[in-house]
């Protein structure tokens, strides 16, 4: 191809027409028969060829006329052929059946030259170039925006508006926390590639998000005593104390919205030392609470406490309960009522319930009894007898009771009542002949354990007597003071002769009467 184009440039065009001539000169006649042939230069021709850029600039189409002298021409076929050595173009027309005469007429045309080809072709390549050059613009910006994503303005929003944005536009984020008290909690604070940009997508872009204001800053308090309830709260907004609470709650002193305390939880912060972290209770009165009687007290005479509890607790009542004892009313249910039936009353009003504990026993005067009458007083009293020495009460009279006479006792479980009886001075009988062993259980069953407090000491003395053997104590068969000390005698055996054996026991198979 680039052969063929070479015939046309100004240097080889010349020589091309002069080639031309010469080749055409060399035909020699071909002999008669039935074709003809002649070279023109054809509109047709020149039409398709433009189309093609490898044919030559000049096209010569050789026509070939043949005369018949028959009168029918059954089928004339054109074909046409390219000459490579002349770049031509032939057409031949082909009869079938051919006349039996032929007169051959050969003219030749003269060549014609487009001199405006040229211009033409180079137009062509300019359009053609520029449409592939508009086509690779489209393709180019279609990609670019297919490509590239523009980056919003993300500052003060989400993080999780980014991370959804991010996933759906393929683009990657990097973030890092501060804190910060003009942006709130887990919003942007910057961006590393400014709104608007564009940028491709799989890009990484960076994030400041903020944490909020620093919890452990030490913030300085203001003197909330000569700060209203409001001026309080917007402190607190302003320097976003989020563990600082306002409480208002009534009292009957302080003005409505005056200061009245502040709570720190921790015992250990103080106003010098709070920390944003801190929890801190700042209370404002809400002033002295006014209620409206409204509220009609009802009859619970004989109704159960539970009910009178139920209509104080919505009613916002103060009841306080007192126990009755009744034989008529059934134990937990209302005897009395401080406030009528009927009467209207408002919140927090007092009442007073009296609340049936049963019949009550009237503990009597044991002292007019004996200590064997004394459990037998009154079935409904569980009664205990204790008698015990005493240096000053004589035998058989009342020391003490442990509930006082005409105490009431109510309830279905009633209270123990110990009565103590006197049993006089202890009187010590001899202890001769007994045990050094014997001593501690002889003295406390007899004296000790009925509230005497006797105690003794013992000393070893030669005697005839077994070893062990009381021989002598310094008080007995008497009457003795309940603190008493006593001495006994105790033998060593030195001068008693060595006890024998044991006698043995008799079989129980051998007869004694033998």
């Amino acid at each position: 191809m680039s052969d063929f184009l070479s015939n046309f440039d100004k240097k080889n065009y010349q020589k091309t027409l002069e080639e031309k001539k010469e080749l055409k000169n060399k035909i020699e006649p071909e002999p008669k028969n039935h074709l003809e042939t002649s070279e023109v230069v054809t509109d047709d021709l020149k039409t398709s060829n433009e189309k093609n850029t490898a044919v030559a600039p000049t096209m010569i189409r050789k026509r070939r006329k043949r005369k018949k002298s028959s009168p029918k021409l059954e089928e004339e076929i054109t074909e046409y052929t390219h000459s490579k050595e002349a770049d031509t173009i032939i057409s031949t027309k082909i009869y079938q059946n051919p006349p039996t005469q032929v007169e051959e007429e050969t003219t030749d045309d003269d060549v014609v030259i487009d001199s405006t080809y040229k211009n033409k072709q180079l137009k062509k390549r300019l359009l053609y170039g520029g449409i592939v050059f508009i086509i690779l613009i489209i393709f180019y910006l279609v990609y670019f925006q297919m490509t590239r994503v523009v980056v919003p303005n993300f500052t003060n929003e989400s993080i999780v508006e980014v991370k959804s944005w991010s996933s759906e536009n393929k683009m990657k984020t990097e973030s890092k926390s501060e804190f910060s008290l003009e942006v709130d909690p887990n919003n942007v604070i910057s961006q590393s590639v400014p709104a608007g940009k564009k940028l491709k997508k799989g890009s990484v872009i960076s994030f400041i998000v903020s944490e909020g204001a620093d919890p452990t800053q030490v913030l300085p308090l203001p003197d909330f005593k000569k700060m209203s309830e409001e001026e309080a709260r917007q402190w607190i907004e302003k320097e976003q104390a989020d563990n600082a609470s306002i409480i208002t709650e009534y009292n009957d002193k302080i003005e409505k919205g005056q200061y009245i305390k502040t709570e720190f939880t921790n015992k250990e912060v103080t106003a010098d030392n709070y920390k944003r972290q801190d929890i801190m209770n700042v209370y404002y009165s809400k002033g002295k609470e006014v209620f409206e009687k409204n509220i009609s007290v009802p009859d619970f005479i004989k109704k159960p406490k539970s009910d009178v509890e139920e209509w104080a607790k919505q009613n916002d009542m103060k009841i306080t309960y007192k126990d009755i004892d009744s034989d008529k009313i059934e134990i937990g249910s209302v005897v009395s009522q401080s406030i009528k039936k009927g009467e209207k009353v408002s919140k927090q009003t007092k009442m007073e319930v009296g609340i049936s504990i049963g019949k009550a026993s009237i503990v009597p005067n044991f002292a007019n009894y004996s200590p064997s009458e004394a459990p037998n007083v009154d079935s409904n009293l569980q009664v205990t007898v204790k008698e015990v020495f005493s240096n000053d009460v004589s035998y058989g009279n009342l020391i003490s009771q442990s509930v006082s006479a005409d105490t009431k006792l109510v309830g279905e479980t009633k209270e123990m009542i110990t009565v103590t009886y006197s049993i006089g001075k202890p009187y010590i009988k001899s202890y001769f002949g007994q045990q050094e062993g014997d001593l501690p259980k002889l003295i406390y069953d007899d004296f000790n354990s009925k509230s005497a407090c006797i105690t003794y000491e013992v000393y070893y003395v030669t005697s005839d007597s077994e070893k062990g053997e009381v021989v002598d104590m310094n008080v007995y068969n008497q009457y003795i003071p309940i603190d008493t000390h006593l001495i006994f005698s105790i033998s060593d055996g030195s001068k008693a002769p060595k006890p024998g054996p044991s006698p043995e026991a008799p079989d129980e198979d051998t007869d004694i009467s033998n």
